[in-house]
C-alpha cells in the first residue's frame, strides 16, 4: 500500500473504468457505463490527486508491480448531516482481474487503520442499493445501512449510505 502519485493516474483511471463496467453492469444505466472513458477518468483523477494535498487522499495497492486497486478517503465526510468525527470513503475499486483475492480487503483495512490512528470516530460510504456483493463485502467490515438513501439520477440507480461506528486500528 502506498499513497497515489501523479504517475499512477493512467493506471487508476484504467482500474476505475474496468471496475465500473464489471461491477455495475445491470445496476446502472448501460449508457453511463458505455460512455466511460479511461481518458476522461484520467483527467478527473489528475485533478483529484493534485487537489488532495496533505489530506488522507488516495492509496493504491500494487500486485506484481501493477496497480490492482485504489481507495480514497475524504475527511471530514462531505455529507451535510454527518456528525463531527465522521470520515468518508467515496471510492474503493479493484481491477476485475484481481478481485476476490484480498486486494479490496487490504485497501479497506488500511483505510480504517489510518482513520483510527488519526482519531476519526466513524466512516461512511455510499453503495448502489441493488449491489448485493458490495453490501456483503462492507458488512464483513462492520458497515451497516443508516436508513439514508438518495436517487443518483445520472446513474439511474438508488444509493444507500452505509456507516461504521467505532473506527479503530485492526489487530494486524
Amino acid at each position: 500500500m502506498r499513497r497515489a502519485v501523479a504517475d499512477d493516474v493512467p493506471a487508476i483511471a484504467n482500474v476505475h473504468v474496468r471496475a465500473w463496467r464489471t461491477a455495475y453492469r445491470g445496476l446502472v444505466a448501460d449508457e453511463v457505463l458505455d460512455r466511460l472513458s479511461v481518458e476522461g477518468r484520467a483527467r478527473m483523477w489528475a485533478e483529484l490527486l493534485a487537489a488532495e494535498g496533505e489530506a488522507p487522499g488516495t492509496t493504491v495497492a500494487e500486485v506484481d508491480g501493477a496497480i490492482a486497486g485504489f481507495c480514497t478517503i475524504v475527511t471530514p465526510s462531505r455529507d451535510d448531516d454527518a456528525p463531527p468525527g465522521t470520515a468518508e470513503i467515496p471510492a474503493i475499486y479493484v481491477d476485475p482481474a484481481r478481485q476476490r483475492r484480498g486486494v479490496g480487503a487490504a485497501l479497506l483495512e488500511n483505510a480504517l487503520d489510518g482513520l483510527g490512528q488519526r482519531g476519526w470516530e466513524r466512516v461512511t460510504l455510499w453503495v448502489i442499493a441493488a449491489n448485493a456483493p458490495a453490501r456483503a463485502f462492507y458488512a464483513r467490515f462492520g458497515f451497516a445501512p443508516d436508513g439514508t438513501s438518495q436517487a443518483a439520477e445520472a446513474l439511474g440507480a438508488t444509493l444507500d449510505r452505509l456507516v461504521r461506528d467505532g473506527v479503530r486500528t485492526s489487530s494486524r
